[in-house]
């Protein structure tokens, strides 16, 4: 029996004593998660710079700071909204239009409409539009957009 109570007592003394195997998140963890400015970004340079009209060149610098910055559906939609501009007409999808997304654009009121039309912008243009590694970033890309509340 004093076995026994001794065997339980130190069961309990050494339970007390080793803490959980827990990851710990690192201090920033959380601030490096994708945010919508980096996957505008992301999304942007993934773009083939043929993809883009001539008026592009002169507007990159401001368009790509625009959508940096982006953190609210209002400002998403904004940058779509402007990208959609300096798109080839003839590299949107048949059923897919400037004019639609616009439309779209000009409705956006919460996060869930500004990633819903971020992706409608994206399965809206040819896959020609695209650079080569795009099919495989793709995947990260729309799991991180439908992580944006």
């Amino acid at each position: 029996m004093k076995r026994l109570l001794a065997s339980i007592m130190l069961l309990i003394i050494s339970c007390s004593l080793v803490h959980a195997q827990l990851p710990t998140l690192k201090k920033g963890a959380l601030a490096t998660a994708a945010n919508p400015g980096q996957l505008l970004t992301q999304f942007t340079n993934a773009l083939k710079p043929t993809s883009f009209t001539s008026a592009w060149t002169g507007a990159k610098e401001g368009v790509m700071a625009k959508a940096q910055k982006a953190a609210s559906a209002v400002e998403i939609a904004s940058t779509v909204s402007t990208l959609v501009g300096y798109i080839k007409p003839d590299l949107f999808k048949q059923g897919s239009t400037a004019k639609s997304l616009l439309d779209m654009s000009n409705k956006v009121k919460n996060m869930s409409e500004a990633t819903s039309l971020l992706k409608s912008f994206e399965g809206g243009l040819q896959p020609t539009a695209f650079t080569g590694n795009w099919s495989s970033m793709r995947t990260g890309w729309l799991s991180a957009l439908n992580q944006l509340k």
